[in-house]
């Protein structure tokens, strides 16, 4: 899928197939929300803490337009890398709607997503998926981004202006198949065989990157994970 600064793409391959299109139950937004004009901050630093608390005030009140509580970050939020920040928000947006969290970031794969966030292209994670052994399940749904002042800007416009009328090109009516793709990437997969999720984002090209995966058994090892992103509180009531 192909959009003014974003792609994505949903895949589902190999023998016994991981079905990312089973994300589809989750609704989507009845239309975009556009995420509005970005203070003077996020000119001069994009990742500065201005500009990153206004992203996720406005990723607040996106999810307050669709019936649901804020984001409960760590308090360390806006000092942790991007790939870590999307797993956050990823899983709370998928516990949101009773889907299995994503255990952790995976190292190969965000070495897969890196590659794709250079190439200003979605991440192909089919090549190292096809190489492992014994593995009956083999999923992967991917989304890149650019343009955006930082990750949290670019999650934004995957989960709440995916729709028709947005940036999203693969949305060019109201009922293609295409639309809010982005989204259905993030909250795919939700049940059968094991989730990973590999991430990456460029300094200084504005080029982000992400893919999640569905394997029948868990390859790699995590770089981080969703447990120690809990332990630091995230998913917990804000003080």
């Amino acid at each position: 899928m192909r959009a003014a600064g974003a792609v994505a793409a949903i895949v589902a391959c190999a023998l016994a197939l991981g079905a990312a299109g089973a994300a589809a139950n989750p609704p989507d937004p009845a239309a975009n929300i556009p995420i509005g004009p970005f203070p003077g901050a996020c000119e001069q630093s994009p990742r500065g803490p201005v500009c990153e608390h206004s992203a996720i005030h406005a990723l607040d009140a996106a999810r307050a337009k669709l019936g649901l509580r804020p984001y409960l970050l760590p308090a360390d939020f806006v000092t942790l890398a991007p790939a870590r920040q999307w797993l956050i928000l990823a899983n709370l947006d998928r516990l949101a709607y009773h889907l299995r969290a994503i255990p952790g970031l995976a190292v190969a794969l965000d070495r897969v997503a890196r590659q794709g966030a250079l190439a200003h292209a979605d991440p192909d994670p089919g090549p190292l998926l096809s190489s492992l052994p014994d593995q009956s399940t083999i999923g992967f749904a991917s989304n890149w981004a650019g343009g955006q002042p930082n990750a949290l800007i670019a999650y934004y416009g995957w989960m709440y202006d995916d729709g028709y009328g947005g940036q999203n090109l693969d949305c060019s009516t109201p009922h293609a198949a295409g639309c809010w793709g982005h989204r259905h990437d993030i909250l795919a997969f939700p049940s059968g065989g094991v989730i990973a999720m590999g991430a990456a984002a460029i300094a200084g090209s504005d080029s982000y990157a992400l893919t999640i995966v569905n394997t029948a058994r868990e390859p790699w090892p995590f770089g981080y994970t969703w447990a120690q992103a809990e332990r630091a509180g995230a998913g917990s009531v804000r003080q």
